[in-house]
């Protein structure tokens, strides 16, 4: 028997894989790694695969691209609530001092005093106005109407010349 034909007879042949894509260590390592914002690229080269290679296990195993979207969610979720306590300001608490009491003879009386040291952020417009457009779809009618009623005359072969805008401007 050739050697060809003995290992079609034994199924598949090669070395045995580098992980468990399964096992819950994996699945948990890959996890960790995607809640620290790694890329699939990046993950692939910490664990020690080629990005092409994750990528095909990514395909072949649908519990390994849960893990990675389900990790990636729970970062969405904590940046968005950033982001809108950002963009709403508020108030903001500096520095916290908490001081042991002492009685008149210099013993501590168990007793502490807590000082603490707010400060106010302002809103951020930038930030409101893209929470807006990318969630409230009136406000992003606004925008494209906006968008469309603007009075900047464009060539669309050249672009605008100042020249142009200007007589615009002053007629």
């Amino acid at each position: 028997m050739s050697k060809s034909e003995s290992q079609n007879r034994k199924g598949k042949g090669g070395r045995k894989p580098k992980f468990d894509y399964t096992s819950e260590d994996f699945l948990s390592l890959v996890e960790s790694y995607a809640k620290k914002g790694f890329t699939d690229k990046e993950i692939a080269h910490a664990i020690g695969l080629s990005p092409q290679k994750f990528s095909e296990k990514k395909s072949t195993y649908s519990e390994l691209s849960d893990v990675l979207s389900r990790a990636r969610c729970t970062i969405n979720s904590l940046v968005r609530a950033k982001f809108l306590a950002m963009a709403l300001g508020g108030i903001k608490t500096k520095n916290t001092t908490v001081r042991k009491l002492r009685d008149r003879d210099g013993n501590l009386t168990g007793e502490e005093e807590v000082q603490v040291v707010e400060g106010e952020l302002a809103p951020n417009l930038s930030a409101q106005m893209t929470w807006l457009y990318h969630y409230d779809e009136d406000w992003r009618k606004v925008e494209r109407k906006q968008d469309e009623d603007a009075d900047i005359p464009t060539d669309i072969d050249h672009g605008i010349t100042i020249d142009s805008w200007i007589k615009d401007k002053l007629k």
